[in-house]
């Protein structure tokens, strides 16, 4: 058997890194593993190579260049026998289409990483494309979808042994605050709201405080202009994109998580290894997880009040990152979701 992971980018969001991680498990088993990325996007391109996983690019960025990279994975995958295409995202899934149709019949596996398709047509294509895949993968149970097969349920997962930190401590007479937002500057991750935030907990006569945004996307820009005019720079910085997100939470008393929608985020299930309290919107699949007993569930409108709740009492804050950790260890542990993966595309081989 040859995994085929197709997949948009080599971004550094969760998908990206659950396919490096499924990419890894399935190399050490030596099972033949390929990542196709779509575009010639090549942030964590790196991390592939380190592990020596295969690589390459379809270099499709419009319209104009989509039967050039369709005949570039021809002759990639022209020697290649029994495989089976994961696409991930739904351009990956039209690349897999078409090559299913027009080149070589193969199995495909398709994960959303995402519970909101907006685009009504994207939403048709998905339902009549349905019986072209073999299996549609979601996160959990309640975020099934008319226009996904709803076959197959597997959620994301990390290496819990990666991001074993020190039990984090608060002083609040001699601390500051960190609060980390990690993640795209995109409009899915709702940025912009940081700076009311900030703002609010200023009004709040709590002013010990900073929230690092660990991140990249076409919205920074205009993020940097609203913090110089609100005068914020010194409660909000701009990191940027880093490559190892384990040292910021090992300097961090806080993830937020502020999204207008998600899938399944990856850095939720990274700071619950690092037992990193979390404040998150409850949207996506985060719910089917990360309940008010283990995380911080605030709502947008109470998000300021929820993260002042956090300094004031952040015993409490730990105590919910532990009892997160013994929650969800087994669920979101790599092997278990490799081996479900695994499953899937044995079983899908087979028909």
């Amino acid at each position: 058997m040859t995994i085929v992971h197709l997949i948009v980018g080599l971004g550094g969001g969760g998908a990206e890194h659950l396919v490096l991680e499924l990419a890894r498990k399935s190399k050490s088993l030596n099972i033949k593993t390929i990542v196709i990325s779509v575009t010639s996007v090549n942030t964590i391109e790196f991390k592939f190579k380190n592990n020596d996983i295969e690589i390459y690019y379809l270099n499709i960025s419009k319209i104009s260049q989509f039967w050039n990279g369709l005949n570039r994975l021809k002759q990639i995958l022209k020697t290649e026998e029994n495989m089976n295409f994961h696409c991930h995202m739904f351009h990956a899934l039209i690349i897999g289409l078409f090559y299913n149709l027009y080149v070589n019949k193969t199995t495909i596996v398709f994960t959303l990483h995402n519970t909101i398709v907006p685009e009504w047509y994207r939403r048709m294509i998905l339902f009549l494309t349905k019986p072209c895949r073999a299996a549609d993968i979601n996160f959990s149970q309640g975020v099934k979808k008319w226009y996904l097969r709803n076959s197959i349920v597997i959620p994301n997962g990390v290496d819990f042994s990666l991001f074993k930190c020190e039990p984090k401590t608060y002083d609040a007479k001699k601390d500051i605050f960190n609060f980390l937002f990690l993640g795209r500057i995109e409009e899915q991750k709702n940025p912009f709201i940081l700076i009311e935030l900030a703002k609010s907990l200023l009004k709040k006569n709590e002013v010990n405080f900073i929230i690092n945004l660990a991140g990249d996307g076409s919205l920074r820009f205009q993020l940097e202009e609203k913090i110089l005019t609100n005068n914020l720079q010194n409660h909000i910085k701009i990191l940027g994109f880093q490559n190892h997100t384990k040292k910021l939470f090992e300097c961090s008393h806080c993830l937020i998580l502020p999204s207008l929608w998600e899938g399944l985020p990856i850095s939720l299930i990274e700071a619950s290894a690092a037992k990193l309290p979390i404040i998150t919107t409850p949207v996506g699949s985060i719910p089917d997880f990360f309940t008010p007993k283990n995380t911080e569930i605030s709502e947008l409108n109470n998000f300021a009040n929820t993260m002042l709740k956090v300094i004031k009492n952040y015993e409490t804050a730990l105590n919910k990152a532990d009892q997160l950790y013994e929650d969800n260890k087994s669920i979101f542990d790599i092997n278990s979701v490799f081996e479900q993966h695994l499953k899937v595309y044995k079983t899908v081989l087979k028909h």
